[in-house]
């Protein structure tokens, strides 16, 4: 192979590789952060019962269930329910799309202390 084509190859391929990489971090700076959460359903509570985000973030959490089957649900205006069974975890996604302060809960109705069981997303 010719020693310029090979030159030229690499160049290109790091320029290709730089401009990915700003176009990475200029889509993250219009839509917000990654923001990974670990969530535990025990003993009838979420840990930690409390996350904060802030608009346009990407909230990624990964949702465990302890000790028995508990449910991550929250309504509108994100509408979602994950249910794990007991030590399972699920990975799930969403955008934080909508300011506001929204009540995560389980709602699965196994035990009637499922129904107590909340916590609380406040997106700023």
């Amino acid at each position: 192979m010719n020693r310029k084509v090979a030159t030229a190859g690499v160049v290109i391929a790091v320029a290709l590789a730089g401009a990915w990489a700003a176009g990475a971090r200029e889509a993250t700076k219009r839509h917000g952060q990654i923001r990974e959460f670990v969530i535990v359903g025990d003993d009838f509570a979420f840990s930690p019962g409390r996350i904060e985000v802030q608009k346009d973030d990407l909230v990624q959490l990964k949702f465990t269930a302890k000790d028995i089957a508990h449910s991550f649900t929250i309504d509108a205006p994100y509408r979602i329910s994950k249910r794990a069974s007991t030590g399972q975890t699920v990975v799930f996604e969403f955008r934080a799309d909508e300011t506001g302060r929204f009540t995560f809960y389980c709602n699965l109705t196994q035990d009637d202390r499922c129904k107590k069981m909340k916590g609380e997303l406040i997106v700023r």
